[in-house]
């Protein structure tokens, strides 16, 4: 349940950030690497969503405070739902120099968390 609100007060606070200063200076570009962002970043989500099946084995522990070293289903879901959506709002914000930074920086961190959680055996699970 507590789940469930923080997904909701999350996207009003997203939408809120969106509709106080839609960016013009958004383009091709803009659309391209965030939507590199957005594949890595589901990549990460199925794979600790994979980390959260096999937690109880003792196999794999989650690394990210936020979550927990055992997290549910339900929590890496609603932390990886939020994530996206305030990666959106914040990319979306931010001037255009900014911007750039901010999404190749995060694309980059995303691509070696999903490259160490493959190295490890981690799998893709939805």
């Amino acid at each position: 349940m507590l789940e469930r609100k923080l997904q909701f007060v999350l996207m009003v606070a997203v939408f809120c950030l969106l509709s106080s200063k839609v960016n013009a200076e958004w383009d091709w570009s803009d659309t391209a690497v965030e939507s590199m962002y957005f594949a890595a970043h589901i990549t990460d989500w199925g794979q600790t969503r994979d980390i959260a099946r096999q937690c109880g084995e003792g196999l794999y522990a989650e690394t990210n405070p936020i979550i927990g070293r055992c997290p549910s289903i339900g929590r890496v879901n609603t932390y990886f739902f939020a994530t996206a959506l305030l990666h959106a709002g914040i990319a979306t914000i931010l001037p255009k120099k900014y911007r750039r930074m901010f999404q190749v920086g995060t694309l980059g961190m995303q691509i070696a968390y999903i490259s160490n959680n493959a190295n490890i055996g981690l799998k893709v699970s939805f």
